[in-house]
């Protein structure tokens, strides 16, 4: 990998794709390019041979030696001298949850995790943290969740969590329950808050950001979402999303 021009002083980032994923989807693609633009050190985890459609019930028991193998890179790069503090696990539906589990084989856990929409479908059924996404997992843990409740897990179970457009039914992906809610699961980054939206100020929704709005919270002070965030920063917010005026990524199968 050193080879290949990783640096240690650089940024790092982990993205882990989900169930019925591939590194190169569209998406993620987008995430890559840019923590690249930044200059970020950028490992992608292809487990696709290990979460093919349709048997969910494999992948989810195959996120385990999934979460096993990237730890083991993980500690090659610490051990070469890569610091924890800017290494970053970012995982979308189960590769959320691989994130987490990635702590169970590290000696001191990781220093930040991003759970893009955690997967719900039987997680919600482990007693123990220890096979998902926990607050344990990491110093810091953001987590962006949409259609919770569905595929998508419900509540706050990062640190600091975001709802985009309410989280529950993206605008513009109506139609069957179950291929919306899969339209949804691929493209949209975003939780309901089940408390309520909290604004700095109080309990109204933020204000609409049309330039950046998955990069800014904006007016009363600046706000970010990702790795721009403040490590301290705790609670819910809430961000919409105006002008996705149809579904994206609706020929995604």
């Amino acid at each position: 990998m050193f080879q290949g021009g990783f640096s240690k002083h650089r940024e790092t980032v982990f993205i882990v794709h989900g169930f019925n994923g591939t590194s190169i989807d569209r998406h993620l693609q987008y995430l890559r390019d840019a923590y690249i633009s930044r200059d970020y050190n950028v490992v992608t985890v292809d487990w696709m041979p290990l979460a093919r459609y349709p048997c969910y019930l494999h992948s989810l028991i195959n996120t385990r030696l999934t979460a096993q193998c990237t730890a083991q890179v993980y500690s090659f790069l610490t051990h070469n001298g890569a610091f924890r503090e800017k290494m970053t696990c970012v995982g979308h539906s189960l590769g959320a949850h691989i994130c987490g589990m990635v702590s169970n084989h590290l000696t001191i856990k990781q220093y930040r995790i991003i759970g893009l929409d955690p997967a719900r479908p039987l997680i919600e059924r482990k007693k123990s943290n220890h096979f998902r996404l926990s607050l344990d997992d990491a110093k810091v843990i953001q987590v962006i969740h949409t259609n919770a409740g569905f595929l998508g897990q419900e509540g706050n179970s990062g640190h600091l969590n975001y709802c985009i457009n309410g989280g529950r039914a993206q605008p513009y992906c109506r139609g069957n329950p179950i291929t919306s809610a899969v339209f949804k699961h691929k493209k949209y980054l975003g939780v309901p808050c089940p408390e309520g939206c909290v604004d700095i100020s109080g309990p109204q929704r933020l204000p609409l950001s049309r330039r950046n709005p998955l990069a800014l919270i904006a007016q009363l002070k600046e706000f970010y979402i990702g790795n721009d965030a403040p490590d301290d920063a705790m609670g819910c917010y809430c961000i919409d999303v105006p002008f996705a005026k149809h579904c994206p990524f609706s020929e995604v199968t």
